[in-house]
């Protein structure tokens, strides 16, 4: 079977889901699709190699621009025999629900639709309340704000800088996390849980998407099992 797996900018589900896919990578052919935001995800999450070395090919939203005039052909050419979008954002939730089609990935749940390729969603906010894991972290309170601080000084990226107190640049974190264990005060963190508390407009996109031909919900990463069936 080849999946068109479709990654947008959230964290939430990601490790989980990717895992999955490695799992069934062997026994179908993953093309992974990136959204600018997915992309920048990926990365924070340090997931980008492994997901490229499970996939047979890579496609990056900044590259194809939003219309993405040849997946779209290889939608209607029936080249993906199913579309999954996981982990997906309550935004790329609204714009399909919605109708809305100025994204990579959701012109292609649009054009998959139309083409009568079955979609498959993972949205990210389906509770109203949730736990989450955050990518690296400083906590602020931990943080002595050294005049030499060493994690600084051999993070790899330049990911860590210093303002008023030694920050993260989240975008050039890859998530090599050498530098958690150079700080002596434990100030610095990956994976975190957090509790969040989901909009009861989300919640609703989400019912209404259930709702929609041609896309089934899945609501937990364990029943992305039904993406084989």
């Amino acid at each position: 079977m080849r999946i068109l797996w479709c990654i947008t900018g959230a964290g939430h589900f990601l490790t989980d889901t990717f895992k999955f896919m490695k799992n069934i990578s062997e026994e179908n052919e993953i093309i992974a699709l990136f959204s600018n935001a997915g992309l920048e995800v990926v990365r924070m999450y340090g997931l980008y190699d492994e997901i490229e070395n499970i996939s047979i090919n890579v496609i990056k939203e900044r590259e194809r621009g939003y219309s993405g005039d040849i997946i779209v052909g290889r939608l209607a050419m029936k080249e993906y025999d199913k579309v999954l979008i996981a982990p997906c954002t309550a935004n790329t939730v609204a714009k399909i629900v919605y109708g809305i089609a100025d994204s990579l990935v959701s012109n292609v749940a649009a054009q998959a639709i139309k083409c009568n390729v079955p979609v498959f969603v993972l949205p990210t906010d389906v509770e109203r309340e949730q736990i989450t894991e955050i990518p690296l972290n400083i906590n602020s309170k931990k943080c002595r704000n050294c005049s030499k601080c060493i994690p600084m000084e051999v993070c790899p990226n330049y990911a860590l800088y210093r303002s008023d107190k030694i920050r993260v640049n989240i975008l050039k974190c890859n998530a090599c996390l050498i530098c958690i264990d150079k700080c002596k005060y434990n100030a610095i963190s990956f994976g975190e849980k957090i509790k969040i508390r989901i909009r009861s407009i989300d919640l609703r996109n989400v019912e209404k998407l259930e709702g929609m031909e041609g896309i089934k919900v899945i609501r937990k990463v364990d029943d992305l099992v039904s993406l084989l069936i």
